[in-house]
Formats: C-alpha cells, sequence, structure tokens
C-alpha cells in the first residue's frame, strides 16, 4: 500500500474475476505504469495488490478482498483533493457498484449467509470518514442474536474504523456466549489500539 498521506473511499467493482484486468485496460488507457505488484498468498494471509503510478504523489490501487471475495480500487495521494478527483475519474471508467447499491443489497438481503455478505461489501465500500448510514446497519449486526452475523459485524468494523464502535467491541469481548467471537473482538480491539483508535 502506498505511504500517501490520504486515501480516497474504495469502489467495488462488480466482477472479481476480469477485475484487475479492467483496471489494468483503464490505467493503460491513460498511459499509468505499474509501480508495484504483490502476487499474494492465502496460505500465508498476503492479498493481490497492483499499484499503478497516475502523478506525481497520486497512486491508483487495486486489490481483492478477502472476506467478500470483490476485487476494489482507491487511491492514494498527498493532498486530498487530488484523492477525491481521481477517485471520482476511475468510478466514471470501471464498472463498479454505486454506494445506492450496496446500500439496496444490503437491506434487501435475505438468509444468514446473503445478509453477512451484503453487510461486508457495505462496509468494504464504506467512506474512509465516520458513515452514520454503515455505522447504524453494523451496530444492528453487532446486536443480532445469530452468531454468524455478529462475526461478520465484527469483521466489518475493521474496514473503516471508528472509535464509536469500541463499546461495542468491548461489550461482546466481554459478554458474548460465543467464545471465538468474545476473541475476535479482542483481536479487532487490538488493531484498534494500534491504530491508535479508542473509544469515548
Amino acid at each position: 500500500m502506498s505511504s500517501f498521506e490520504n486515501k480516497s473511499r474504495r469502489l467495488v467493482l462488480r466482477s472479481a474475476a476480469p477485475g484487475e484486468q479492467a483496471v489494468e485496460d483503464y490505467a493503460s488507457t491513460f498511459g499509468w505504469a505499474v509501480v508495484r505488484r504483490i502476487e499474494g498468498d492465502p496460505a500465508a494471509g498476503t492479498i493481490r495488490e497492483v499499484t499503478w503510478k497516475i502523478a506525481s504523489g497520486v497512486d491508483l490501487n487495486y486489490s481483492l478482498d478477502d472476506a467478500t471475495g470483490c476485487s476494489y480500487v482507491f487511491v492514494t495521494a498527498d493532498v486530498r483533493a487530488q484523492c477525491q478527483a481521481f477517485i471520482a475519474h476511475a468510478e466514471e471508467h470501471l464498472d463498479v457498484f454505486s454506494r445506492e447499491e450496496l446500500i439496496a443489497f444490503h437491506d434487501g438481503a435475505e438468509g444468514v449467509e446473503e445478509r453477512a455478505g451484503a453487510l461486508l461489501m457495505l462496509a468494504l465500500g464504506s467512506p474512509q470518514e465516520f458513515d452514520e448510514i454503515s455505522f447504524t446497519r453494523i451496530v444492528k449486526a453487532l446486536r443480532e442474536p445469530t452468531n454468524d452475523l455478529r462475526e461478520a459485524a465484527i469483521y466489518a468494523t475493521g474496514y473503516t474504523p471508528a472509535r464509536q464502535y469500541v463499546p461495542l467491541l468491548r461489550d461482546i469481548a466481554l459478554r458474548d456466549p460465543v467464545p471465538h467471537l468474545r476473541e475476535d473482538a479482542q483481536d479487532m480491539l487490538a488493531a484498534y489500539e494500534e491504530a491508535g483508535i479508542g473509544g469515548e
């Protein structure tokens, strides 16, 4: 991942299989060269990543999300306005889910597996800043009686960490009846602490 200070929201591509080729074609159209490629090894816990240099201080990044299997892109840049401009450009040229589509997919999902997957996709495509729409839905899932939905929700809090999740994660870490979910919440809290994110 780029070390640039600013990172755009993630755009979720509609199809994972041809996703990288579509991004490759998009970058080639504008003459952007690959500057980094990580093949990825699921067994080692690493994922495939490709980075193209758009301009000085601006990169386009492609990756594959291990939880959802969705491919996505985001922009990193020295200047925040560049992130916003180039991610808007990418949204115009790539076949991606709109924010409204991800919300509708989540809200219309049925069955535990579909609901869990839709929640993770919504979180993956959420803005980098605190987002009330995603927060409300993730919090609801954190309080679900169904174990698989709580598990997905714990993971979802990691896509765009926010201090507002900390009290809920602490409660799960202390009181959830399922041992591995308590452990998942503890691991997420450790990741939050490492990132310097604390609760209220």
